[in-house]
């Protein structure tokens, strides 16, 4: 057996030389591919820094921080203005108080510094920052009661304290806000040079050739500092004279607790009525069928005329009753609402009424199904107090939007003296809507005409 020979694949020679491909040359790197991936790199870093100072910048084109510069500059104007204004009537009220005068203009000088309270509430408005004022406590009366009572409620003296803290706080505020401003025009227009325009040429000075790169940063730190420093201005103004949070959630809760009573009181009152109207509408109705049929019957071989009127007789009474049934389930929940809208609903509600009532809805009023139900409802209860009690000749309903309301006015000429706070009728209208948390307005003198107007939210 011939082995092959030593230093070939197979033992095959050609010529002495190999046939295998020769060795492959060690990797080197290109210039020209190195010279990519170096610019590369350096493109990646241009743009991360220019996506940077776009982020810094921005705020400048951006209107938030120019309106907190106004704010900061128009309040440290007027802070001090509406300061010395309140201290010329104050001393002037305060200081007739040893006589009767002075006690009179007491209760004057804290409103006139509610109004000057809402000249700084303004210009907080218009760096977007919206104030709700708190509620002064109502006075006894309009003179010495009044006077006292309006020295004793603290919210009066909260204005009077927010006006004079914020004559100082203002100025104080502006100047800290505007420092990045300051800096930037200082080292700008004078080149940093005069170091006794304190604080900004002493920071110049004290900074020296790194001025100019701060200065370059201060201009996107400017509208930062602004819009934080304009933002805890208002927190401030809101802490001395906002609504009162916490005062506000207990009248929610109170008022909500109210309107419970008055829905339970009136469900109460429409399950009574219910009942007293199956009662003596058209239960007797059904009795009186009954012994319709029955003698019918009785009459059926005798006397078929007799027993006919009665047939007759009960099949209008069955037309009747059908009626009432439907009159209750209109006070329920109407179907034609959800069907054909408002419009056609309170139509349908004056169908039958022995008097002319009009109806008048605003073209392409939309109303939520809740919304649309309570105006409903309310609009049917009126006109059952009309036709019960008004002893009217006319009436008429009206729906219209008001703004984010909805107001519904029912109008007769009847005799009028409606007791506002009288009647199952009235209560399940101010129930409705007080559980809508709107307003319920009843105008009935004696001898007429009465007009009830309801007006409830349009989202609620």
């Amino acid at each position: 057996m011939t082995m092959p020979p030593p230093n070939t694949p197979f033992g095959r020679e050609t010529g002495g030389v190999s046939d295998l491909p020769p060795p492959l040359p060690p990797r080197t790197s290109s210039p020209t591919v190195a010279k990519a991936t170096q610019d590369s790199g350096q493109d990646r870093s241009v743009d991360r820094l220019l996506d940077l100072a776009g982020r810094w910048y921005r705020p400048i084109i951006e209107k938030d921080g120019w309106l907190a510069i106004a704010y900061l500059l128009g309040s440290a104007v007027v802070a001090p203005m509406l300061f010395a204004v309140m201290a010329t009537f104050g001393s002037l009220v305060f200081g007739l108080m040893f006589i009767v005068i002075g006690l009179l203009l007491v209760a004057p000088f804290f409103e006139f510094t509610r109004y000057l309270v809402r000249a700084e509430t303004w210009l907080a408005g218009i760096a977007g920052h919206q104030i709700e004022h708190r509620q002064f406590r109502p006075r006894n009366g309009a003179g010495f009661g009044g006077a006292f009572s309006a020295l004793t409620d603290s919210t009066r003296w909260r204005f009077a304290g927010f006006v004079a803290l914020n004559a100082v706080m203002a100025p104080v505020l502006a100047a800290v806000g505007l420092l990045p401003v300051s800096f930037v025009t200082d080292v700008l227009f004078s080149g940093g040079a005069d170091k006794g325009n304190f604080p900004v040429g002493w920071l110049s000075w004290v900074l020296g050739p790194a001025r100019v790169p701060v200065a370059i940063l201060a201009i996107g730190a400017a509208p930062r500092v602004a819009v934080a420093l304009a933002g805890a201005k208002a927190d401030f103004h809101r802490w001395c004279i906002g609504d009162d949070r916490l005062a506000a959630a207990e009248q929610r809760v109170e008022t909500l607790s109210t309107q419970r009573d008055d829905i339970l009181d009136a469900v109460a009152n429409e399950r009574r009525r219910i009942e007293r109207n199956l009662h003596d509408g058209v239960q007797q109705q059904l009795v009186a069928i009954g012994l319709d049929l029955g003698m019918a019957v009785n009459h059926l071989d005798d006397d078929p005329a007799v027993a006919r009127q009665l047939i007759v007789s009960a099949r209008e009474k069955v037309q009747g009753s059908i009626g009432e049934l439907r009159q209750l389930g209109r006070g329920l929940h109407p179907a034609i609402l959800e069907d054909r809208g408002i419009d056609a609903a309170l139509s349908a509600v004056i169908a039958n009424s022995p008097i002319p009532i009009s109806v008048h809805v605003e073209p392409d009023l939309v109303l939520a199904t809740g919304v649309a139900e309570t105006v409903y409802l309310i609009a049917n209860e009126a006109v059952a107090n009309v036709l019960k009690h008004a002893k009217a000749r006319v009436a008429s309903i009206h729906v219209t939007s008001i703004g984010d309301n909805v107001r519904v006015t029912i109008h007769d000429d009847g005799i009028g003296g409606a007791s506002p706070n009288g009647g199952s009728g009235l209560a399940g209208i101010r129930a409705r809507v007080n559980g809508a948390d709107g307003v319920l307005t009843i105008t009935s003198p004696v001898g007429g005409p009465t007009t009830i107007t309801a007006e409830v939210p349009r989202n609620a």
